[in-house]
């Protein structure tokens, strides 16, 4: 295993929306843009941690250890979280997205729980609900700890006259960081196509990751390169998993495409080859798993 784990490419790898609830509102999330967190939290389930453990057991049995990049809603507010958390984390590697903001005392408490070999956190900071110092506490604790925390930041417009000084102030810290396109509206017009070519410019020198990984973001996010018929690898290698255990070849699938199955299914299994991507553009992520990104799996 290496020190940086969770930039290493891993198979299979399923994201995951632990669940609907979360104590922020940004003005730039997907939910809130469209006023759906009333609508989806009728469909996650509040599960005890066994249950949950039980159900991706289950996964292992069938794959082997998986990377979960565990979404939401706000992990860290679910019901038990830290044992959830203990029990997946001896089955598979997560990579917890969240905004850090349970008191420091409730933070270290989850945290002594977890091992970092196991465990990563994606810290998202969120100026709206945050003062930077506040955050910045978190990440030391964790750090102190053993972690090795990210900082993600989203390019909401109004956001982007202090990009430089928010990556500043966090890598000169010591955290690594990595700015997330918008996508959106934004004063009646529709990101990420309306940045202007300054803007592009400021988000590219942004994105995070190994200069392979950047230039496919800066491509696919960021300029919306075409996806459609590519082959892709999503629900070979990766699935994307709801609240209420709906898994979907990819998240744009999420939107009115039948599931391939469920996490509470018994014969679930991935797709056991590439398939053609149906979409003109990649909305969310997936676009790593295309053929033409992928390295070939025998020379890894």
């Amino acid at each position: 295993m290496t020190r940086e784990w969770w930039l290493d490419e891993h198979a299979p790898t399923f994201t995951w929306d632990l669940w609907y609830g979360c104590n922020y509102r940004c003005s730039y999330c997907w939910w809130e843009m469209g006023d759906l967190w009333e609508e989806l939290a009728r469909s996650h389930r509040l599960l005890a941690p066994e249950d949950w453990a039980a159900a991706w057991t289950r996964v292992r049995d069938r794959h082997g250890a998986a990377r979960i990049d565990v979404l939401g809603g706000e992990p860290l507010a679910y019901p038990r979280a830290g044992e959830v958390f203990e029990a997946l984390s001896k089955l598979h590697r997560l990579v917890i997205t969240t905004n850090l903001s349970p008191q420091p005392e409730k933070l270290d408490l989850l945290a002594s729980c977890l091992s970092p070999e196991l465990v990563h956190f994606s810290a998202s900071f969120h100026p709206e609900f945050t003062k930077i110092d506040a955050f910045m506490g978190r990440l030391s604790l964790l750090r102190a700890r053993g972690f090795r925390p990210a900082v993600l930041f989203v390019t909401w417009p109004p956001l982007l006259p202090r990009l430089a000084e928010y990556r500043g102030v966090f890598q000169d810290a010591g955290y690594p960081f990595s700015a997330m396109v918008f996508q959106g509206e934004f004063s009646g017009l529709l990101y990420p196509d309306a940045y202007t070519p300054q803007e592009r410019a400021l988000i590219a020198g942004e994105i995070g990751g190994e200069p392979a990984q950047k230039e496919a973001e800066r491509d696919y996010r960021l300029d919306v390169r075409a996806t459609l018929g590519k082959p892709c690898h999503a629900g070979r290698v990766y699935a994307n998993v709801k609240a209420d255990g709906r898994i979907f070849r990819c998240g744009q699938d999420a939107f009115g495409r039948k599931p391939m199955g469920n996490l509470f299914d018994e014969g679930f299994r991935l797709h056991d080859e590439p398939r053609p991507c149906p979409y003109e553009r990649c909305s969310c992520l997936e676009f790593k798993y295309l053929d033409e990104l992928r390295v070939p799996e025998a020379s890894r």
